[in-house]
């Protein structure tokens, strides 16, 4: 069947051409009323903002008019009914009906919100109130007058807007909020502006700040809140949603009812938003008139102007019909390629007289090119074959043949022919499998030498025939010699084994984790310390493995790492049964293989990106207890096992910041054993050291639990007394500890008497700075010498400035 449409090219070219200029003459007037129209469409959006904003003065003026009348109403309230809510009742009831324009009714909140006077009948249900409403508490907050939210009466169940003013008594104390009710279902916001609505069908609405529909001229629509969700058409208001926002403006857009110009303007008084709707069809009716006499003309214009092109383009393209004929005819062999020379329609020095020259030396240029693709397909590295769909081999390279080792070629030859029977049945499920236009790739290995590897691969030959089904018409094969990456994968193979055998003995848990924290590798260490026994842990999630204490613990560093930070931390883990502290470093894998099945690397991640990280744990467990056994020594004294000097500074200086924080009272007790030398020189220094041991127990027993007990340095001792009660309490601590030690000692040289004579000094942070810790030290000693003056045996309290004792014990 003859197509209808045109064949040649210089037909189609005609056509075409004809066809732009027709269409560029139709474009030209309607693109240039497109423009119009959008300038109109900005001076018509421009007037109606100025009108609406015009309506929303007005609005303002009439709200604030509102508020005025219910300041006016609560300024007029007599003296005698502003604490007594029956004579507020009946004034309320006296006022006469309409004195306060637009209002339906005014009620009266006492302070706690109860409603106790009403304009109308007081209800007799359960009593209403206002507290916790935003009108009521926002009046009583602000203490003026305002204009509240929309929302349904609980009195009448109508849909109402309350206007509320304070009413305060001579004291200027609160004692009344009175609220104007109006009815927006009897309203009359926007008819008094009926005048500035847009056109004919236009209308203007009112909505609140937060979506509810205040005012509108369909009256169902009233207390109808918009539904953010719904995006910038929502509910048939298209830019609801961005004047709800803040926009003040207009735009163009599609509701319920077609196309219209929507304008918004926000009150100034409540932040409600007026709007208006302007009908697309009849603010641009003028334009559309104008529109259809325009594309009337247009078309005529751009019919005559393509008639004219069609016929000018195929007068000038005769040349190029003439060569279609010349290599058609070389096709089908009747004339040779000096044809093109002959025509002198085709020697021209034009673009057809170009094509013509073209043509004559691509048909050598051919041979020479395929000459070429011979050479270079001879030279690789590789065997090539084409095969036709009756599995006849149509194209060999010079490996191939060399692959076959046939005598003669292959050219001419079934594939079964040239592999042999056993060949083709390893290789025919593959042949099958591409003949039916799968690819396919095989690794192979040759009969006559079973260490010779072949890779080899399978492309479909796909081609459409004249109906524009697609078919195999035969298929390419490629077969590379693969024998040395064999031989290096099985050597790495072999590498992989001797690092994981070294990996799974080093007394160091080892393991990588991909970008999804799952384990992509972990050593042997790992699943022992981790009690994960010998199942696979390739895959696992890293909570799966140390647990929710764990994985929180090492998380945080875990994403520092993913950030391409190398991070070392310690962290202790409980895991099959022991407790371990665990030195763990993780090193960034940049840009690295992807270990293990589901290591999860991300495809085609750029070089230098973090694909997963390596972990490495060293048990630290033994390592730190000795470290806190080293630092135990260094601040308790090893004799007596009570804090030494080192110990004792640091907690007198904590001591003091804690007395200066609170304003407590701070005292330090400086004491010593009484002729301690004499009994070192007459029992020897190892009785010494046990009367040592001793006096530090029972001192340590004298004391509260919050005090602390030191030695300095032989048989000096001191006691850090914190949140003293006075001198008193301070005493009776001194007392305590010098009766402890009265009792004899038992030593290994018998029973010995012992004694003690202590020092106290108090600090008082709430009198006046407290000396820093040599003074403070400076003061206990003396005190400490004022009992030894005194005889020894017994305690001496001192205040802040070493003054005389304040308790010196008799005896």
């Amino acid at each position: 069947m003859r197509s209808l449409l045109p064949i040649t090219v210089r037909s189609r070219l005609a056509v075409t051409v004809g066809a732009l200029v027709l269409g560029a003459t139709l474009l030209v007037g309607p693109l240039a009323l497109t423009v119009a129209e959008h300038d109109m469409r900005a001076v018509l959006g421009d007037q109606q903002f100025a009108l609406l904003s015009s309506a929303a003065a007005f609005i303002d003026d009439r709200l604030e008019a509102r508020v005025r009348e219910m300041d006016v109403l609560a300024r007029s309230v007599p003296p005698a009914a502003l604490h007594d809510p029956r004579r507020l009742q009946a004034w309320l009831s006296e006022r006469e009906p309409g004195a306060l324009d637009g209002f339906v009714n005014v009620v009266a909140f006492a302070r706690n919100g109860d409603l106790v006077a009403s304009g109308s009948s007081m209800p007799s249900a359960q009593p209403l109130t206002g507290a916790g409403r935003q009108y009521f508490e926002e009046t009583v907050r602000r203490r003026h007058g305002l204009v509240s939210e929309p929302f349904q009466s609980r009195l009448s169940g109508a849909q109402i807007v309350l206007v509320t003013v304070p009413v305060f008594d001579a004291a200027g104390d609160l004692a009344y909020v009175l609220a104007g009710r109006i009815d927006l279902q009897h309203s009359n916001f926007l008819r008094q502006i009926d005048a500035l609505k847009p056109g004919r069908s236009g209308y203007l609405f009112l909505m609140s700040a937060d979506g509810v529909v205040i005012d509108h001229p369909n009256r169902e629509r009233l207390m109808e809140r918009l539904d953010a969700a719904a995006g910038d058409k929502m509910d048939g208001y298209p830019g609801a949603q961005r004047a709800l926002h803040g926009f003040e403006g207009w735009l163009h857009g599609v509701d319920r009812q077609g196309a219209a110009i929507f304008t918004y303007k926000r009150l100034r008084s409540t932040g409600w938003v007026l709007g208006a709707r302007y009908p697309s069809d009849e603010a641009f009716a003028p334009m559309a008139r104008m529109r259809r006499r325009v594309l009337a003309v247009a078309a005529a214009l751009a019919l005559l102007a393509g008639g004219f092109a069609w016929w000018l383009v195929r007068r000038r393209l005769r040349p190029l019909d003439a060569l279609r004929r010349k290599v058609a005819a070389m096709r089908r062999g009747g004339v040779g390629s000096a044809a093109l020379q002959a025509d002198p329609q085709l020697c021209r020095r034009d673009e057809i007289g170009e094509l013509a020259r073209a043509f004559h030396g691509l048909v050598h240029e051919r041979e020479q090119a395929s000459n070429r693709v011979r050479a270079i397909a001879d030279n690789v590295p590789a065997a090539i074959a084409y095969v036709d769909r009756d599995e006849r081999i149509v194209f060999t390279n010079a490996g191939f043949e060399r692959m076959l080792g046939l005598a003669g070629g292959a050219c001419g030859r079934t594939v079964r022919e040239a592999l042999g029977e056993a060949g083709y049945a390893r290789l025919e499920p593959l042949v099958r499998a591409v003949l039916r236009g799968e690819r396919g790739r095989v690794e192979d290995v040759r009969s006559d030498d079973k260490r010779r590897h072949q890779l080899i691969d399978y492309l479909p030959d796909v081609i459409e025939d004249d109906d524009g089904n697609l078919g195999v018409a035969g298929f390419y094969v490629l077969a590379m010699d693969i024998s040395e990456r064999k031989e290096a994968e099985l050597v790495q193979a072999a590498s992989e084994q001797r690092l994981r055998l070294i990996a799974d003995n080093l007394p160091v848990l080892i393991c990588y984790i991909d970008r999804n924290h799952r384990l992509g590798f972990a050593n042997a260490t790992f699943r022992a310390w981790l009690g994960l026994g010998e199942g696979r842990v390739e895959g696992m999630h890293l909570l799966e493995a140390l647990g929710k204490p764990g994985y929180d613990g090492a998380r945080a560093r875990l994403l520092g790492a993913f950030a391409g930070n190398g991070v070392r931390f310690e962290m202790a883990l409980q895991a099959a049964g022991q407790h371990r502290i665990l030195e763990w470093t993780f090193v960034p894998d940049r840009g690295g293989a992807a270990v293990g099945a589901d290591a999860g690397a991300a495809p085609g991640a750029e070089a230098g990106a973090v694909t997963g990280v390596y972990a490495l744990a060293h048990d630290m467990t033994r390592m730190k207890e000795a470290e806190r056994r080293l630092v135990q020594m260094a601040r308790v004294d090893d004799l007596t096992g009570i804090a030494n000097r080192r110990l004792f500074n640091e907690t007198l200086a904590r001591a003091l910041e804690r007395a200066r924080r609170k304003g407590s009272v701070l005292g330090l007790a400086y004491l010593d054993i009484d002729h301690f030398k004499r009994i070192n020189d007459t029992w020897g220094h190892g009785v010494g050291d046990e009367v040592l041991q001793e006096f530090a127990r029972r001192l340590s027993a004298s004391v509260r639990a919050v005090d602390t007990v030191a030695r300095l340095a032989g048989d000096e001792f001191v006691i850090v007394l914190e949140d003293v009660g006075g001198v008193a309490q301070a005493a009776q601590t001194g007392a305590q500890v010098v009766e402890a030690m009265r009792a004899p000692f038992a030593t290994s040289a018998g029973e010995l008497a012992v004694s003690a004579s202590v020092g106290i000094t108090l600090a008082d942070a709430g009198a006046g700075p407290l000396p820093d810790q040599e003074r403070l030290l400076g003061q206990a000693d003396a005190a400490l010498y004022e009992a030894k003056r005194a005889g020894r045996d017994r305690f001496v309290v001192l205040g802040d400035a070493a003054a005389p004792a304040g308790y010196r014990p008799e005896g």
